[in-house]
């Protein structure tokens, strides 16, 4: 479900990295955190994505 402070596309791209990360394709996890941090801001905050350690 969507919180209020995202919308369908967030979603959808956490999601994808979600899954990426679980199936330890890091390439596609990687792209999913950048299109997450260029997709516009909400509410004037930008868009927060976890960091893994390495």
């Amino acid at each position: 479900m969507t919180a209020p402070d995202e919308c369908a596309e967030c979603e959808r791209l956490r999601t994808e990295l979600d899954a990426a990360t679980r199936a330890g394709d890091e390439s596609a996890a990687v792209d999913c955190r950048v299109l997450l941090r260029r997709h516009p801001h909400h509410g004037d905050r930008p868009v927060q994505t976890e960091e893994v350690a390495e």
